[in-house]
């Protein structure tokens, strides 16, 4: 009975860990309201920027929503991690705000019962967002830019890495190139995205590899339509890290050593 029971609670302490790793998260996700009004880089109606903190994640034990989101990813057009270096607040940037946020992918952080959508702007401002404007982001040049999303505070990092946003054309066709990385040096592409004048979620599968770090670059082209994108995010698997799964076999095997040295000695 007793080697039934370490049996069953071997397999409990197993399948409570995978199922704690089953269900894909919004690791970060850009809703662009942060930034101050249509065609401005600036957060704080002061200075301008060109490095946006995610303000969404399925992993803010907050609401999913607002300042703690910001340690879980971020988007880059500054010219790091194989971005285009946007000159922020010169006036010819060629990623910008644009007025009126798209509609699709608008839940797109959100993965359980009862967590905020994209827009929950009464979230943002609670917990410190300065604007909590309807933008999504426009691109009147070619340009590249990087999401990241980043697991290092957390004890576990990630596979099954997915993309999802709304995009759209101002007038005609466009194309956004999507590619993937875990460091982001090194880029894998994942084929690219046909955008035209109607509001569209997209989900783009990206690599299975396990890493506490993913980078998407998407590289917008206007050359035939101006692409408008928004409500960015970067889903993912939790894994857990191999120290967790040995605690718990080593959990395990204490019930079955501890009567042993109290003197009890349990029949099969």
């Amino acid at each position: 009975m007793m080697k039934r029971l370490l049996a069953m609670a071997a397999s409990m302490a197993l399948s409570a860990t995978v199922a704690g790793s089953a269900g894909a998260d919004a690791v970060a996700g850009w809703d662009f309201s942060q930034y101050f009004s249509d065609s401005v880089l600036s957060t704080d109606g002061t200075t301008y920027t060109a490095v946006l903190p995610a303000n969404y994640s399925s992993l803010d034990t907050t609401h999913n929503a607002g300042a703690e989101s910001a340690s879980f990813g971020t988007a880059w057009f500054d010219g790091s991690n194989g971005s285009t270096p946007v000159a922020a607040g010169s006036g010819s940037e060629v990623f910008i705000p644009t007025a009126g946020s798209l509609r699709s992918n608008i839940d797109g952080s959100a993965s359980v019962i009862g967590t905020n959508s994209f827009d929950a702007h009464s979230v943002l401002r609670a917990e410190g967002q300065t604007f909590t404007e309807r933008l999504a982001m426009t691109a009147p040049g070619a340009v590249s830019v990087v999401f990241g999303a980043d697991l290092s505070s957390t004890p576990q990092g990630a596979n099954n890495w997915q993309l999802s946003f709304g995009g759209k054309t101002i007038s005609g066709t466009s194309t956004v190139q999507v590619e993937f990385s875990t460091d982001g040096s090194s880029y894998t592409s994942f084929g690219s995205v046909g955008l035209d004048e109607s509001d569209t979620g997209y989900t783009v599968a990206l690599d299975n590899v396990t890493s506490d770090t993913a980078f998407v670059r998407l590289s917008l082209d206007p050359s035939l339509g101006q692409p408008i994108i928004d409500n960015v995010a970067i889903h993912a698997t939790p894994v857990p890290e191999p120290g967790a799964v040995a605690m718990l076999l080593a959990g395990v095997a204490a019930l079955w050593v501890l009567p042993r040295r109290a003197g009890i000695h349990p029949r099969a």
